[in-house]
């Protein structure tokens, strides 16, 4: 079980640069954002064959995992020629990932109003599916996984509606990230438990990846603080993560430059109940 960051959390840097800050601050792995964190490439759009090789040399010098090529689209927008132009931009990024050696590629689903009524619901995860499906078969041409995040306040906003894609997109290429704070709003923290259960139930063997972080309720609103010190409980994860999923990557969402010591330590207490020699 590795513990990783989010490479942009720390500045934008060279890519050797920015490899070396991240194993030095004490992580083994990165889900990388090019554009947000490598100086030189200022759009998705923009990254080539030789930045991909680039980075790959990088990292590998600090042998520090790409696990996760972050490329955050618009997956389910009503425009079809935007929509259509996203999953172009992705499904190059799949071709990058694979030159730098990351597992997966990952993106959310586009922000739905949580009250949107059920048509409009069912639109927009129609829409979804079918540049899923397109994202899918780059995928499985070039052997690499599509890591789709359920987030509450986005199209796919369920662990329901994340085993339904699943099912109808039928593809061993696409899997799940799980990010415990994002499938969470205000008002269900008081659910989290049985949220939490159903998606581990529900999807446990599809999660390839998963990101942690805490949050407090302020407001009404989600706001982030120390991964030991918010409301989200992370017993019933991390009992099921060291029993059934050893080898999964942990990326730390959102680090803190004042904090991120306390929060590696925490999930360092959190997987030494059970551990496999990677801390």
């Amino acid at each position: 079980m590795k513990i990783g960051a989010r490479a942009h959390d720390f500045g934008r840097h060279t890519a050797d640069a920015l490899a070396g800050i991240i194993k030095d601050a004490g992580f083994d792995c990165v889900q990388l954002a090019p554009a947000k964190a490598i100086d030189g490439i200022n759009r998705i759009h923009d990254i080539t064959a030789r930045h991909a090789e680039e980075i790959k040399r990088a990292f590998e010098r600090y042998d520090l995992e790409i696990t996760v090529l972050g490329c955050y689209i618009e997956p389910s927008i009503h425009d079809r020629e935007k929509r259509l132009e996203n999953v172009r931009i992705f499904t190059d990024n799949i071709v990058h990932a694979k030159n730098m050696g990351a597992t997966v590629v990952g993106t959310e689903t586009t922000a739905l109003n949580t009250q949107a009524p059920k048509e409009e619901r069912e639109a927009s995860y129609a829409l979804l599916k079918d540049s899923v499906l397109r994202m899918a078969e780059a995928a499985e041409r070039e052997g690499v996984i599509i890591g789709i995040e359920p987030v509450a306040e986005h199209t796919l906003n369920t662990p329901e509606l994340a085993r339904r894609l699943l099912d109808e997109v039928r593809s061993k290429k696409l899997k799940l990230i799980f990010d415990p704070a994002n499938l969470l709003l205000p008002e269900s923290v008081d659910r989290q438990g049985a949220i939490f259960r159903q998606m581990i139930e529900l999807l446990g063997d599809d999660i390839a990846v998963m990101h942690i972080k805490n949050i407090a309720i302020e407001d009404n609103k989600k706001a982030w603080c120390k991964i030991g010190e918010g409301v989200i409980d992370y017993t019933m994860i991390f009992d099921w993560l060291l029993r059934e999923k050893a080898d999964i990557r942990l990326l730390c969402d959102n680090v803190r430059m004042d904090s991120y010591m306390e929060d590696l330590n925490t999930l360092k207490q959190l997987v030494g109940r059970n551990h496999n020699g990677y801390l």
